[in-house]
């Protein structure tokens, strides 16, 4: 087994850590936001209702949903125009790949910058949320965090088109080997709707749409051997196969 260096084993711990933190967050968010509103409707049976299950499922909602930015970023779940990627090969997608990440990684800390201000400005004003009386900074202040961390995802995603071979989406997500899915996706689907024994028809079909344009496609005086279908040439049957 190929010892890493020290740079990839660098990026390597970091994408686990960050991994890690982000799994944990991102599922306690959403088992936390789903208790809350299970709990909320199994009130609403005895006619009575949590005032602040509202406000609180609000947050978790904006809790996951910049954290998750992250986590789909190490995942390759955002959504991406593929045609540029699926058109290069070789070097071309693979610089393609380096651009990408590299632009992603500075629009991210970007944002990261502005969404601090942001919180900063409002730490300022000293406001409070409605019924949990809880300081918004510290709500929102995960809107930087979640931009910081998928900053930093989109970088090792640059690291790793550096010093690996291949394209790479994030660090652990190869462009080269992941497959088309609308085109697995379609292929499955109407390999399940089409019946029993229209599939392999389909398939004969093409194969002899093929043959037949080879054969019109071939130069005059030229022969192309196409597959017999029939049965072989030769004696009929009960005959010796000999001339009278």
């Amino acid at each position: 087994m190929s010892k890493r260096s020290p740079v990839a084993t660098c990026l390597h711990v970091i994408d686990r850590t960050i991994w890690h933190i982000e799994e944990k967050a991102v599922a306690f968010g959403v088992i936390g936001l789903a208790v809350i509103l299970i709990g909320n409707i199994t009130f609403r049976f005895f006619n009575s209702s949590l005032a602040s299950t509202e406000e609180l499922s609000q947050f978790l909602m904006f809790y996951i949903t910049f954290l998750g930015t992250s986590y789909a970023a190490r995942t390759g779940l955002h959504i991406r125009m593929s045609m540029l990627s699926d058109a290069f090969k070789g070097v071309a997608r693979k610089i393609l790949s380096i651009v990408i990440a590299a632009v992603c990684a500075a629009v991210m800390f970007y944002l990261t910058w502005l969404s601090y201000k942001y919180v900063m400005k409002i730490a300022s004003l000293h406001r409070v949320s409605p019924i949990l009386q809880i300081p918004v900074q510290y709500v929102w202040m995960v809107m930087p965090i979640g931009m910081f961390l998928t900053g930093i995802q989109y970088t090792l995603a640059l690291g790793r088109n550096i010093i690996s071979p291949g394209s790479w989406i994030s660090y652990s997500v190869s462009l080269d080997s992941a497959p088309d899915a609308f085109t697995e996706q379609t292929k499955r689907a109407t390999l399940e709707a089409a019946p029993e024994g229209k599939a392999q028809g389909t398939t004969q079909d093409t194969a002899e749409s093929s043959a037949q344009g080879l054969a019109e496609g071939a130069p005059e005086g030229s022969s192309t051997a196409t597959p017999s279908t029939g049965p072989a040439s030769g004696p009929m049957d009960g005959g010796d196969g000999k001339g009278e």
